[in-house]
């Protein structure tokens, strides 16, 4: 049984039921019942269940506190301090967690109840009881995960969040780490902002930790031997991803703010925000992970499928059947994520055998506006992550002026996905410090919101402040670090300034890797297109073979007869021709796929590449079994 259901139907029967499948199997009933019967030891033999009211109104307590118990798992995000701007006020309590909500009191607070936090038994009072709870569900993160059926992953985000109470602790080899990305990010920020007055780059300020984030989510999947990373984004804080996270150049970056890009080609410029890039990312452990950013048009999430295919193909091209090797990575607006159907569509994807990557991190850059929309004009719900439910995926909502809590979930998240091959949503709470554009004025329509924002501590500001009062980090470090990082900076603009610094030109190591002997120049040589005669009539014999006892349905058996026919005698019908066509290529190495609703079979019933027994259900594919040595 659920628990969601079980929280809603307490009552003694429902106790006795459970009780009587507890003294026979344990593990059959709910880790949260195992412990309520281990610490009460009801229905002993003989006598009354009940001996007195007393006992009586201790289980009723103790089935109200686990109720209790599963209500923060579920709803403690309705608590949580998330919006670093506070633009409303923040609610200290819920009536849904409410000590009356359970049949609870003030006097119940000093007794003492059992419950299984983290998978462990636990024995706490009330009051300790909530304030743990507190702690977990109700500061800087907030986690939506009990709307997943999934037994098995709400118990090992149980046992990941609430032993620490979702507040890890970071060593100072990490907090420097997360205070070196916030340096690169902001001061990558306000360097373009002084040097390139009133040009359009899509600031991230408000939202820099997503480059702590991102970094985080590399130095993890380095430890499971993560060989590539696919990642789509719109267009706010491409240009500090594609710096601080794929390291291109910044001779290439400033090139493109002076329009100075002497090695593009006819027909293939775009706007700086929009454009692609790839590199091998070295991690602190010096573990390889290619990283490509797919570009993507003005069209927000258009970019989302292009990736999952992306990452799909090279999942192949490795072998890599357990989707372990390689993660895509979507970062969306929250206006977007909400707003466009292709999310939906794309999410709807994640778990069919056809299309799935092993799961996506969708990190949504949550700056609480979209243009000049605010969230209650965009979107009917409460969250704007409320779309990725629909796949029972955990939802992490956490504050953006938290580092090492953002941190913390980036690693949470890509655990999850190793572990259970799913997607995972992070809500990375933030705001825009700046209008739609460097060229807008936010003020026009949201006069509050960026009153306080013009008045808010840069991200990078508050950690440092926090770093160095805990001793952490002097005012030196902190001013060195920063001061090397302008330098750096600086001396490449001023290169590219005086046209010394030439970017590099796409034929200087483009083509490596799997893109060798590729090359910008078409050749209009005749190629060579014919299949060999022995190779057609392989085919030809192949695609009418079944496994021995394979029940065809007789009007196939007509159709494969006819269609064998055919290809001996002519004349060559065009759902034979295709058959004979996809079957050369794979045997000359190329793999070869099809999508899309009665692909197999075919629209009009001519493909058949598909076969089912009649008697079994059981599925065939003659051309997926014309050599041990052909292509998938």
């Amino acid at each position: 049984m659920n628990r969601s259901t079980v929280a809603n139907r307490w009552n003694l029967d429902l106790i006795e039921e459970n009780h009587q499948r507890w003294r026979t199997d344990p593990s059959s009933v709910d880790p949260s019942w195992q412990i309520f019967f281990e610490g009460f030891e009801l229905g002993q033999s003989g006598g009354d269940r009940y001996r007195d009211d007393a006992e009586l109104d201790a289980v009723r307590a103790q089935s109200d506190v686990i109720r209790l118990v599963d209500a923060y798992r579920a709803i403690g995000h309705y608590l949580a301090d998330l919006d670093p701007l506070r633009l409303g006020p923040p609610r200290e309590s819920h009536e849904l967690l409410e000590l009356s909500a359970f049949g609870l009191s003030e006097a119940d607070l000093d007794r003492t109840f059992y419950t299984r936090l983290g998978n462990a038994p636990h024995q706490a009072t009330l009051r300790e009881l909530i304030a743990i709870l507190r702690e977990t569900y109700c500061r800087k993160i907030g986690v939506e995960y009990m709307h997943i059926r999934n037994t098995q992953i709400r118990q090992w985000l149980q046992e990941r969040m609430e032993p620490i109470r979702n507040d890890p602790k970071f060593d100072l080899r990490q907090k420097r780490r997360i205070i070196l990305k916030l340096n690169a990010a902001e001061l990558f920020e306000t360097f373009l902002h002084t040097h390139y007055v009133g040009q359009k780059r899509f600031s991230l300020e408000g939202g820099e930790m997503l480059i702590p984030l991102l970094d985080a989510i590399l130095e993890r999947a380095a430890r499971f031997k993560v060989r590539e990373i696919v990642m789509g984004m719109p267009h706010r804080g491409r240009l500090n991803v594609l710096a601080n996270i794929l390291n291109k150049p910044y001779g290439m970056l400033f090139s493109e703010f002076e329009g100075n890009m002497p090695e593009t080609v006819a027909g293939d410029g775009d706007v700086k925000y929009h454009l692609g890039f790839s590199a091998d990312h070295v991690t602190a452990d010096k573990h390889k992970i290619h990283v490509t950013l797919t570009p993507n048009p003005s069209h927000l999430e258009a970019v989302d499928p292009v990736v999952e295919g992306r990452m799909r193909a090279k999942q192949r091209r490795f072998k890599d059947r357990d989707r372990k090797l390689g993660i895509p990575i979507l970062i969306h607006g929250d206006a977007a994520f909400a707003g466009q159907g292709l999310v939906a569509e794309t999410l709807n994807f994640s778990q069919l055998s056809g299309y799935k990557t092993g799961g996506t991190i969708h990190i949504v850059v949550n700056n609480q506006i979209g243009f000049t929309t605010a969230p209650t004009e965009g979107r009917s719900t409460r969250y704007c992550t409320d779309v990725a439910k629909m796949i029972e995926v955990p939802i992490f909502h956490v504050n953006g002026e938290d580092p090492e809590a953002v941190v913390y979930v980036a690693e949470l998240a890509v655990d999850f996905r190793e572990t259970f091959g799913q997607d995972v949503v992070i809500d990375m709470v933030c705001y825009r410090r700046h209008g739609h554009n460097e060229g807008d004025e936010p003020a026009f329509t949201q006069p509050l919101m960026y009153g306080k924002i013009r008045d808010r501590m840069s991200i990078r500001d508050l950690y440092t402040e926090f770093l160095v009062m805990n001793g952490d980090l002097t005012t030196d470090e902190v001013e060195t670090i920063a001061e090397t990082f302008r330098d750096k900076m600086e001396a490449v603009y001023e290169e590219v300034h005086a046209g010394s610094n030439v970017p590099r030109n796409p034929d200087d190591g483009l083509f490596g890797g799997n893109w060798k002997g590729l090359t910008w120049r078409y050749s209009f040589a005749p190629v060579e297109t014919a299949a060999s005669a022995s190779n057609l009539k392989l085919i030809a014999q192949k695609i009418r073979e079944v496994p021995p006892g394979f029940q065809l349905n007789p009007k196939m058996e007509r159709i494969l007869a006819a269609r064998q026919h055919a290809m001996k005698n002519g004349p060559v019908d065009w759902a034979s021709a295709e058959a004979l066509a996809f079957g050369a290529l794979l045997l000359e190495g190329t793999p070869v796929r099809l999508s899309g609703q009665d692909s197999r079979r075919g629209t009009f019933s001519q493909r058949h590449a598909m076969l089912v027994d009649m008697q079994t259900g059981a599925e065939y594919y003659p051309l997926k079994n014309l050599s041990p040595d052909q292509a998938e």
